[in-house]
């Protein structure tokens, strides 16, 4: 797999010099504006747009009228549980909504033993007789604080509140006096999704690709750019999501519908219906540790490029070490990163002993090469064969390792064109690597001179152009080997040391154009094949041609 390279990668436009402090400290803020809301998202968006007051959670469930949520009840053992009567309640005094006049609300304190208060509904003055409903406070729907009489009589005035509420919100007046904030809602939220996308790839994107050390190519696939993608999505959902919600709150037809939606919504997101070992978990909750495991990998990254950095390169161990040292740091915190995530979750390990055997047989049929590739990247990582910064030939292709992936190898050739190549290959084909261990290589150059050039002359210019060059080594020293008497020339060969193999073809073009002005120079010809052919016509007819006379 060939890619030509990023021409992105060559300029860098967004260099901040030390002389503009101002704009230094503006990044540096806006970087971590923008990082944490991106760290905060995972655990405020579920929230936002899965109200916790709009479903039922931990035995209780919310009382809604005309879409607003007044109160939550809570299960009991003498009745239904919360959600039958949560609904129950909500369809009765939804019925209210629509009568003529406010209804009378009043609370009933029994004088039993269970201490248990009732709140009443009627119409006034016996308009419609039928129109009555109560529902009981049970101590399970108190606080700590306050009594069933108490909490009878708090509920009594907020229902109370919601339905003068209600009646003053279908007044044409009201509708008249909001409509305009149905046109600009939205102009808002497009601001706001405008604003989103400029602060996370004016800050976000240079920080986190700048310190994770990835492309900055926002279409490239990777994992920065994938939690950066994820959580501007996820925000920008929630704009929208937000916008919406505010603009069908602001009337009571358009909140009921909308809160009839969001409900079966939530219901089907925070329902605990995936199975994982003996617990069963909801969408929300993989929606959240998907969000979290990527946190976590881009973390990993940002830490150990930043050790990479800031300690190792300051140690002046060599760039492959460096390297492995960094890539064992990285998978050690993202392992425990996710360890700690999946417990923090509330999920068992142990559960997850069938998906891992899952794992394992696909790993063994279709999978088969990724993991011969990762367990190949291990192996180069611990017994570093080949490392990072060295200068390999792969096939027919060489050229400089820039990275050891987890699956492949990054190779940018002298051209500069990266070639991905998965590790397998690396470990199972034959590489040629100039910089293992000793980085110091032999460079031949083949030189064939005319018959009558004088061999010690040759010897002489020939070791003298190869001291000239500044990369040729002095220790140890050039040399020329007297190899043959070819057909048409004396054939010599120059032998250089150099410490840089990524250099080798530079240096042998250099020293062609010198080894040619030098010869030149001297009058030492540079003889090339010759043939001559001989026709021996002796035993040959020669017959003469006919004639146009003849013919005919």
């Amino acid at each position: 797999m060939n890619s030509r390279p990023n021409n992105s990668k060559l300029d860098h436009p967004h260099h901040y010099s030390s002389s503009d402090p101002q704009r230094i400290i503006r990044l540096v803020l806006g970087a971590v504006m923008a990082f944490t809301v991106a760290i905060a998202l995972p655990f405020l968006a579920p929230a936002a747009i899965f109200p916790g007051s709009m479903f039922a959670v931990d035995g209780s469930a919310p009382v809604v009228v005309d879409g607003h949520t007044v109160f939550r009840v809570t299960d009991t053992a003498a009745t239904a549980s919360a959600t039958a009567r949560a609904q129950t309640i909500s369809r009765s005094l939804q019925q209210f909504v629509h009568e003529e006049s406010l209804p009378e609300i009043g609370v009933d304190v029994s004088p039993t033993e269970e201490g248990l208060s009732t709140v009443w509904l009627g119409s006034p003055s016996l308009e419609d007789p039928q129109m009555e409903f109560n529902f009981t406070v049970t101590p399970e729907d108190t606080t700590s604080s306050l009594t069933t009489a108490a909490q009878a009589q708090e509920w009594a005035d907020k229902l109370q509140e919601t339905f003068i509420k209600t009646r003053q919100q279908r007044q044409p007046d009201y509708i008249q006096q909001h409509l305009w904030q149905v046109p600009v809602v939205p102009l808002v939220a497009a601001l706001a999704h405008w604003l989103a996308g400029f602060i996370w790839r004016k800050y976000l994107y240079q920080l986190l690709h700048s310190a994770a050390d990835s492309e900055s190519d926002t279409g490239q696939f990777t994992t920065v750019n994938l939690f950066l993608n994820a959580t501007l999505l996820l925000l920008r959902l929630g704009i929208w999501i937000g916008a919406l919600l505010y603009a069908t709150n602001l009337f009571p037809d358009t909140r009921r519908v909308s809160h009839r939606i969001i409900s079966k919504l939530t219901e089907s997101f925070t329902a605990e219906t995936i199975p994982i070992g003996g617990n069963a978990i909801s969408m929300l909750v993989i929606f959240r540790l998907v969000l979290l495991v990527l946190l976590v990998t881009v973390g990993a990254r940002i830490i150990s490029n930043t050790l990479k950095r800031r300690v190792l390169q300051e140690t002046g161990i060599n760039r492959g070490v460096q390297e492995a040292i960094a890539i064992l740091l990285r998978y050690s915190l993202i392992f425990i990163g996710c360890i700690i995530v999946l417990q923090a979750s509330g999920i068992n390990l142990s559960s997850l002993t069938l998906l891992a055997s899952a794992l394992g047989v696909g790993a063994g049929l279709g999978l088969q090469n990724i993991v011969k590739d990762i367990g190949s990247g291990l192996i180069l990582v611990f017994e570093r064969p080949v490392q990072v910064g060295e200068f390999v030939q792969v096939g027919e292709q060489t050229g400089t390792v820039e990275r050891i992936g987890a699956r492949s190898s990054e190779i940018r050739t002298v051209d500069q064109v990266s070639i991905i190549v998965p590790n397998s290959h690396l470990l199972e084909n034959e590489v040629v690597n100039w910089s293992h261990r000793n980085p110091i290589s032999r460079i031949r150059i083949p030189v064939g001179v005319a018959y009558k050039s004088n061999p010690e002359q040759v010897r002489d210019l020939l070791l003298s152009v190869g001291r000239q060059h500044a990369d040729v080594l002095a220790a140890p020293p050039p040399m020329v080997l007297f190899n043959n008497f070819g057909d048409s020339a004396l054939q010599f060969e120059l032998l250089v040391w150099v410490s840089q193999p990524s250099r080798q073809f530079i240096i042998k073009s250099d020293l062609h154009f010198a080894l040619a002005e030098a010869l030149r120079q001297h009058d030492i010809e540079i003889p090339f094949p010759q043939r001559h052919l001989h026709i021996d016509w002796s035993n040959m007819p020669i017959q003469p041609a006919p004639s146009q006379n003849n013919v005919g």
